[in-house]
């Protein structure tokens, strides 16, 4: 009988050394998995178009450009007396296929306090869709605070707009 218990614990070791033998072998089996994919997305967020909206009291566009990098912009306008200003329309495209959120928007002017600038239509974190445009407008004026004319009545405006993917 002794006998008999022995041989049967053993057996069932050898059956649990084959079968975690057998699992193993199933479990080394390298896995090879293949497979591709194509992204096709692309990148165009420009100023598309920079229009003179309005000249009022004596304020008169010199010079609206398009930057090389073709998103920024620089305003030139001269302005004669407090009242005066210049308002331009731009107009912004997303060409590419990913929509594109507005990251920061900064300007830097000629360091003339007799003139200023504001914008209206456009704030950062606005996003614009793949195909879509965004217009907006820039204001450069005289101060009205000045009770002088300066003697330097030209203002330069410059505008960087920074967008990233939404």
């Amino acid at each position: 009988m002794e006998d008999t218990h022995k041989s049967t614990i053993i057996m069932i070791l050898l059956a649990l050394v084959l079968l975690m033998a057998i699992g193993y072998a199933a479990f080394a089996q390298t896995l090879n998995i293949n497979g591709s994919t194509q992204i096709s997305s692309s990148w165009d967020v420009h100023i598309e178009d920079i229009s003179v909206n309005s000249e009022l009291q004596n304020g008169q566009n010199i010079n609206a450009s398009v930057g090389e990098n073709n998103l920024s912009a620089t305003f030139e306008a001269e302005l004669i007396e407090p009242g005066s200003s210049v308002t331009y329309d731009i107009t912004v495209r997303n060409a590419g296929t990913l929509d594109a959120k507005l990251d920061s928007i900064v300007f830097t002017n000629s360091n003339n306090d007799a003139i200023q600038y504001s914008y209206a239509g456009i704030s950062e974190s606005d996003v614009i869709e793949a195909g879509q445009t965004q217009t907006f407008t820039i204001t450069v004026k005289f101060n009205e605070s000045y009770t002088t004319t300066p003697d330097n009545k030209t203002s330069s405006v410059t505008m960087n707009l920074t967008y990233v993917q939404a």
